[in-house]
């Protein structure tokens, strides 16, 4: 590891310079340890990290031990002493495990008798203008034939306060099951990973198996570590994933990507679902209705506004209640813009599986992120994963639409692909299509989609749109608007 070995070099320069008597030819014994450097120091810098404060390192000899510690020295003399406090403790722990208990042996050792290395190395990283995460690499190597052991230690503070921050307080619900979910996926799907993993991974990474407690956060997203053997062979050494923000929106508190405010502020307290009065629609014209799920996404669904803006279209979106409480200011610019914006339930959870409460409830709490972020309640309903049964259709109160084009963009992830379902339909006038909005691709497909869809004659129009110009009527609560009836 190359962390690894820049530590033991540092160690065999400073050895050296102890037999020599760093100038003065004297021999330190081992009851009186020897503080060859203290002090900051210039930090190769490794991928990703962004070094906070100074580096500051000690290395020390108190025979049979040696230690070669690192650590940052911030602004913040709160966050400082409790950095050195974490860094005394495991020096003491280690002390404690392998120091001699014969003082008088002790005596008679030199620096040359040094046999148990305690190396620790770290990262930082800036996860928010007021959060850090240091991330420690501590290395036990007890003594000859012995194997060396590795930990990692993960410590987040909050610079204003100086106070530590748990990972508990940094997350919120759903945060587990998107992580297990993502890796699971993430390392059965791709190269060196796929090939390699073993043992019963799906357990291993399961959202509760504790796995996922601690973790770290930087400036892109949120870094799992795994240590040797844990689903890999030991010959990967440590694996780290990261987990981009976007892949966990709404679901940390205070970190990853925020939307900019694009509502005035007199404007952000109640807004009203109304139509873009510019725009005109003709009934006699090809109609086709955009819809868009899983949102809202601050960076690939306000990409899918900007599109809309450019070309004064607008679109319907299913957003879910937990990402319009996360986001509320992507939902008001969705409706600032004429759009048609329903419910895709709270947290995404199989509709065909719950009981008349558990629907009654996901309505509720749906309705209540709803009201607090933009002022109403939905009206319309698109059930997760289309999944509506006859039970559901008896305890739904909001209308429910499905699609009639399916894109497959959340499976394809291919603008390519996407294009290629909408320009192999014969006649898109009257029809919904699926998409979603939290995918890069399917951002860089609207804004090929849009432009299509406008130069082959459509008009972009809303699904209540399509109902009332194509169908004639309103939409109806507790009504199924399923598959074939946008045909």
């Amino acid at each position: 590891m190359k962390r690894k070995r820049w530590t033991i070099g540092l160690l065999a320069l400073a050895v050296a310079l102890g037999i020599s008597g760093c100038g003065q030819g004297n021999t330190v014994s081992a009851a009186e340890p020897l503080i060859l450097q203290v002090g900051p120091m210039q930090p190769v810098k490794p991928e990703r990290a962004q070094f906070i404060g100074d580096k500051e390192s000690l290395i020390e000899y108190a025979a049979p031990l040696a230690f070669v510690l690192e650590y940052p020295r911030t602004s913040n003399e709160a966050i400082n002493n409790q950095i050195l406090e974490i860094v005394q403790d495991l020096k003491t722990q280690f002390t404690e495990k392998y120091d001699l208990k014969d003082e008088k042996a002790k005596k008679r050792l030199s620096q040359n008798d040094c046999r148990s290395f305690l190396y620790l190395d770290y990262d930082s990283y800036l996860a928010s203008d007021n959060k850090i995460c240091i991330v420690f690499y501590e290395t036990q190597e007890p003594g000859p034939g012995i194997a060396s052991t590795e930990r990692v230690h993960i410590y987040h503070f909050d610079t204003n306060t100086g106070q530590r921050i748990s990972e508990e307080d940094l997350r919120k619900d759903g945060f587990l099951e998107a992580v297990s979910a993502y890796t699971i996926k993430y390392f059965t799907e791709n190269e060196p990973y796929k090939d390699r993993i073993f043992g019963d991974y799906k357990i291993t990474l399961a959202p509760n198996n504790g796995r996922f407690d601690r973790f770290a956060l930087n400036s892109e997203g949120v870094v799992i570590y795994f240590n040797q053997y844990d689903i890999f062979p030991g010959s990967m050494g440590m694996v780290k994933l990261l987990i981009p923000y976007s892949e966990l929106a709404g679901l940390l508190n205070g970190v990853g990507i925020e939307a900019p405010p694009v509502v005035e502020e007199e404007v952000a307290s109640e807004v009203e679902p109304e139509k873009n009065n510019e725009r005109k629609i003709d009934p006699a014209k090809p109609m086709v209705a955009l819809t868009f799920d899983d949102g809202p996404n601050p960076v690939h669904t306000e990409r899918i506004l900007d599109v809309l803006e450019k070309h004064n279209v607008v679109a319907t979106f299913f957003d879910l209640g937990s990402l319009v409480e996360a986001y509320p200011n992507t939902v008001k610019r969705e409706i600032a813009l004429g759009c048609e914006v329903g419910s895709h339930s709270y947290s995404h959870k199989n509709f065909n599986t719950l009981s008349k409460e558990a629907i009654a409830e996901d309505v509720r709490m749906t309705a209540e992120a709803f009201r607090k972020a933009v002022g109403f309640e939905p009206t319309l309903f698109r059930p997760p994963y289309g999944n509506c049964n006859d039970f559901v259709k008896s305890h739904m109160p909001l209308a429910m639409v499905t699609w009639s084009v399916d894109t497959l963009d959340w499976k394809t992830k291919d603008p390519k692909a996407i294009m290629n379902v909408i320009r192999s339909e014969e006649s898109l006038d009257g029809k919904v299509i699926l998409m979603h909005g939290i995918y890069e691709t399917s951002a860089k497909a609207t804004e090929q989609m849009v432009p299509y869809l406008l130069e082959n004659g459509y008009q972009l129009v809303t699904v209540s749109e399509i109902l009332q110009y194509k169908h004639g009527m309103q939409l109806e609560g507790g009504k199924y608007y399923g598959y074939n009836y946008f045909q």
